[in-house]
C-alpha cells in the first residue's frame, strides 16, 4: 500500500492538478522551460515569481518587515468594509467576525475567501441576518481554538517547600534500597551485534570530498574588516541554493523567512485522481458514513462484495476491511482492459538451450490502477480526521444532524435540542463534543430559519406596517384568534410580534410629540404687567 504520492506520478496520471503549475518540466534549458511553462499557465505569473519549490512544498519568502496575512487583504480593510457596509460599527463587526472564522494560523488566501464568500450573503440576505450567523459561528470556532493560556483569567505561582519525611517514611526507603533489585545481565547477543556494527561503520572510508568554492571566499578571515566581513556574509547569504533535483531552490538573506504555501501531502483531493476513476471519490464519503446518508450505496457496494445478492446487507459505515474489498472490485470493473502480449523465454539444459514465444495477457492500466487505488486510501484515511464525518458514522449524530437539518420550524428544533440533551444525559448514546456539535447546527439552523417567511406570514407583515393605532389592536387580537395566525411557525410569529412592538412604539413616539406640539401651541402666554399709580400731588 503507498503512502505518498510522488510528483512524477501526478505528472503522469494527473496532468491538470494545480500543484503542477509550480514545478516546471526540467529538460536541461532553464531559460526555454521557464518560458514554456510560463506560456503554460499564464494566469499563474505573478504566483510562478514569487513562490518556490522545494522538494514536494512550494514556498513563498516572506520578509521579516512584511505586514501579517490580515493585513494584505485589501477587502478585510476597514474602509472598504465601511464602503459596502455604509456603517463604521458594522464594518468593524463585520472585520472582528471574520477573524474569529478564521483559524489561528489564517493565511490571505483564507481570509480573502471568507470575507468574499460572507459579502455576498450580506447582498443576498441582510447585513443584520448575516452578521448575527457570523458571530455566533466566531464564537464556537474560538471557544474551540483557544488554547488554555487564552482561557486563564487570573493564576498565581507559588514555591512548593520541599518535603521531609518522617522516621517512618525514611526507615521504608531504606528497606525498599535494600531490597532492590540488581540490574539484569548484559545480553551477549545485542551486545555482539552492536560490537559489529560499530565495527563495519568504523572502516568506511569517503570516496569524494565536496568543496564550497564560495564559502572558502566569502568566508574567510584574511586581512578584511569588520564592514568587509559583514558584507561578505551578507552576500554569501543571498547566495542562490540548489536542492537535490537540481532545480533553483530560493533566494534568502538572513532578515527572510519562508511559509508554505502548497504542500503536496495536504493537496490530495479528486484532482489528483485520473478521470476515469473520479467517480469513486464521490461513493467515499456515503461509504464512510453509512445509515441514512449513504444506506443505498453501502448496500450496492456490500452486494458487490457478496456477488450473490441474497443476503439483505445492513446500512452500517464501511470498515477498513470493506473498504479495500470494495476498492479492488471497483478498480477491476474500470480498468477490465487486458492486452495480448508476446513473451520470449529461455530454457536451458545441459545439452543447450532452447528459445520459445508465448502469448501473455496484461493489463497496460496495471500501472494507472495502483496510483489511483494509493490515492483512494490516502483520501479514504483522511475522512478519519475529519470530527463531523466521524460522528457520523454514529447512527444517533445522524439522525439528529438531519432531522435538524430538515427542519423548518423553530418549535421542533427545540425539541431536537431537548431530544439531544437526553440522548447525552440519559441514554449516553452521544458524547459531549457530539452534543456541542449538535447544539451549534441548531443555532446555525436557527439563524437561516429567521428570515424565512411565507406567503401568509408576508402579508400580516405588511398590514402591521401599514396599520395606525386602531387598525394595529385588531391586527394583535387576530394574531391570538385568527386559525391562519395559529398556523403560523414559531419563527414567523416571533417576526410578527417582534414588528407589532416596533410599529407600537412609532406610533406612541408620534402621539407623545404631537400633543406635546399641541400643548405648546394652546398655553396662554405669560405677559409681565406693569401698574402705574398717580399720586396727588400736596
Amino acid at each position: 500500500m503507498a503512502e505518498r504520492i510522488s510528483i512524477q506520478q501526478l505528472r503522469k496520471h494527473a496532468p491538470n492538478n494545480q500543484m503542477l503549475a509550480f514545478m516546471p518540466v526540467n529538460t536541461g534549458s532553464p531559460m526555454q522551460d521557464w518560458c514554456a511553462h510560463l506560456s503554460s499557465n499564464p494566469l499563474r505569473r505573478r504566483e510562478l515569481e514569487e513562490f518556490s519549490i522545494l522538494g514536494d512544498v512550494v514556498v513563498r519568502i516572506a520578509d521579516e518587515l512584511e505586514p501579517e496575512a490580515l493585513g494584505r487583504v485589501r477587502i478585510m480593510s476597514l474602509e472598504y468594509a465601511m464602503k459596502i457596509l455604509s456603517d463604521e460599527t458594522d464594518a468593524k463587526e463585520f472585520v472582528r467576525c471574520v477573524k474569529a472564522i478564521a483559524s489561528p494560523d489564517a493565511g490571505q488566501y483564507e481570509y480573502e475567501q471568507i470575507a468574499a464568500y460572507y459579502y455576498g450573503e450580506i447582498r443576498r440576505r441582510g447585513v443584520s441576518e448575516v452578521l448575527h450567523e457570523m458571530g455566533l459561528l466566531g464564537m464556537q470556532l474560538e471557544a474551540v481554538t483557544a488554547t488554555t493560556a487564552d482561557r486563564e483569567i487570573s493564576f498565581e505561582e507559588s514555591r512548593t517547600r520541599e518535603r521531609k519525611l518522617c522516621v517512618a517514611d525514611q526507615r521504608r526507603v531504606q528497606e525498599v534500597a535494600k531490597n532492590r533489585r540488581p540490574l539484569p545481565p548484559k545480553c551477549p547477543n545485542f551486545d555482539d551485534e552492536m560490537r559489529a556494527v560499530v565495527k563495519r561503520v568504523g572502516r568506511q572510508k569517503v570516496g569524494r570530498m565536496m568543496f564550497d568554492d564560495f564559502a572558502e571566499f566569502y568566508l574567510e578571515d584574511g586581512d578584511k574588516s569588520i564592514e568587509e566581513l559583514d558584507r561578505d556574509f551578507t552576500t554569501f547569504d543571498q547566495l542562490a541554493q540548489f536542492d537535490e533535483n537540481g532545480l533553483i531552490g530560493i533566494t534568502m538573506s538572513s532578515s527572510q523567512r519562508s511559509v508554505v504555501v502548497f504542500d503536496l501531502d495536504c493537496e490530495i483531493d479528486a484532482d489528483c485522481l485520473p478521470y476515469e476513476s473520479r467517480e469513486l471519490y464521490s461513493q467515499l464519503p456515503k461509504l464512510f458514513v453509512g445509515h441514512s446518508l449513504g444506506g443505498n450505496v453501502v448496500e450496492e457496494g456490500r452486494r458487490m462484495i457478496n456477488c450473490a445478492g441474497r443476503l439483505m446487507p445492513s446500512r452500517s459505515p464501511f470498515s477498513d476491511q470493506e473498504f479495500e474489498e470494495w476498492l479492488a472490485l471497483s478498480l477491476d470493473r474500470i480498468y477490465d482492459r487486458k492486452v495480448v502480449r508476446s513473451a520470449r523465454r529461455f530454457y536451458s539444459f545441459k545439452q543447450g538451450s532452447f528459445e520459445i514465444l508465448v502469448d501473455q495477457e496484461v493489463n497496460p492500466d496495471f500501472e494507472e490502477m495502483q496510483y489511483a487505488a494509493a490515492t483512494l486510501r490516502l483520501l479514504w484515511k483522511r475522512q478519519y480526521s475529519d470530527f463531523h464525518l466521524r460522528s457520523l458514522r454514529h447512527d444517533a449524530y445522524q439522525d439528529t444532524y438531519l432531522a435538524i437539518r430538515s427542519t423548518t420550524d423553530t418549535a421542533d428544533l427545540a425539541d431536537l435540542k431537548k431530544k439531544a440533551y437526553a440522548d447525552f444525559k440519559d441514554q449516553k448514546v452521544l458524547s459531549l463534543k457530539e452534543f456541542t456539535a449538535l447544539n451549534t447546527v441548531a443555532k446555525s439552523q436557527e439563524v437561516r430559519l429567521k428570515g424565512k417567511l411565507s406567503m401568509a406570514a408576508t402579508q400580516w407583515l405588511r398590514k402591521i406596517q401599514k396599520a395606525n393605532a386602531g387598525q394595529l389592536r385588531f391586527i394583535k387580537f387576530g394574531l391570538y384568534n385568527d386559525p391562519e395566525a395559529k398556523a403560523l411557525k414559531r419563527q414567523e410569529k416571533q417576526r410578527l410580534w417582534d414588528e407589532v412592538r416596533t410599529v407600537e412604539a412609532q406610533l406612541n413616539e408620534g402621539v407623545y410629540g404631537s400633543r406635546m406640539v399641541q400643548n405648546s401651541r394652546f398655553t396662554k402666554p405669560s405677559v409681565q404687567r406693569t401698574h402705574v399709580q398717580v399720586v396727588r400731588s400736596a
